[in-house]
């Protein structure tokens, strides 16, 4: 699946709906890009840490599918910012119907048999929210487990609400910096053909260009007289993990 969101293929979930990934013009262009991102990869973990830092009860947290609906049942301009988003990547317009927990993909205006009907469910929303990661170029996560203590799960949450207030911002290089970069790899790349690059193939073309300039810098060092033992070329064509 990966490849063909490289190459900016859309890809076919459960005979449901396309997941379109998302091409660099399209994040340029939309402000709303990183907004609708993380309303659709929303993690069963940063609903946890949301508690945590609101003071809830996290005894019991609603699952990522649940609180997309209860957010979009509560909040008119939340529910807007939804259909937006699967509008962006699925380029099909959705039906929210939150007191059924239902969201149902397509114009049912245009059903002829409700046997055509196609809808998301809970049970698969962790599947497509991991299509949706993959589409730009992030790495899928694992199911959370059903089963963990409540107060080893509450420990965690306040775990990592404590290393988010530590943690240093601003890291990693802006969207901007790795379009120049990529301009400068003498790959046919530029500012004006750049756009028709798929998003999730970036961080993979900037990864496999780092190796090659290592590999090759190593490689002169050696003929220049340094130390085999301390300088050792790893050959830049290989599976990277991204």
């Amino acid at each position: 699946m990966i490849d063909s969101f490289l190459l900016g293929y859309p890809v076919e979930f459960k005979q449901v709906c396309l997941v379109y990934p998302p091409k660099v013009k399209d994040v340029v262009s939309n402000p709303k890009f990183g907004v609708f991102t993380k309303i659709l990869t929303f993690s069963q973990e940063e609903i946890e840490d949301e508690y945590v830092a609101e003071g809830k009860d996290i005894t019991y947290i609603l699952t990522p599918f649940e609180y997309i609906l209860n957010s979009a049942y509560n909040n008119a301009q939340f529910k807007i910012l939804l259909e937006q988003a699967f509008l962006f990547y699925i380029h099909e317009s959705v039906l929210i119907i939150p007191e059924q927990k239902q969201i149902v993909i397509g114009d049912i205006k245009d059903l002829k048999n409700v046997r055509d009907l196609r809808m998301l469910k809970e049970e698969d929303y962790f599947e497509f929210q991991n299509l949706i990661r993959e589409a730009n170029g992030a790495k899928s996560i694992e199911p959370p487990n059903p089963k963990e203590d409540p107060r080893v799960k509450a420990i965690k949450a306040k775990a990592r609400y404590r290393d988010k207030i530590k943690a240093k911002q601003g890291k990693g290089l802006t969207l901007s910096t790795m379009i120049s970069s990529i301009s400068c790899m003498k790959m046919g790349l530029n500012p004006l053909n750049i756009g028709e690059l798929s998003y999730a193939a970036i961080p993979h073309l900037i990864a496999t260009y780092q190796e090659k300039e290592k590999y090759e810098l190593d490689v002169r060092s050696l003929l220049a007289g340094a130390d085999s033992k301390k300088v050792k070329p790893k050959y830049w064509i290989r599976n990277l993990e991204i």
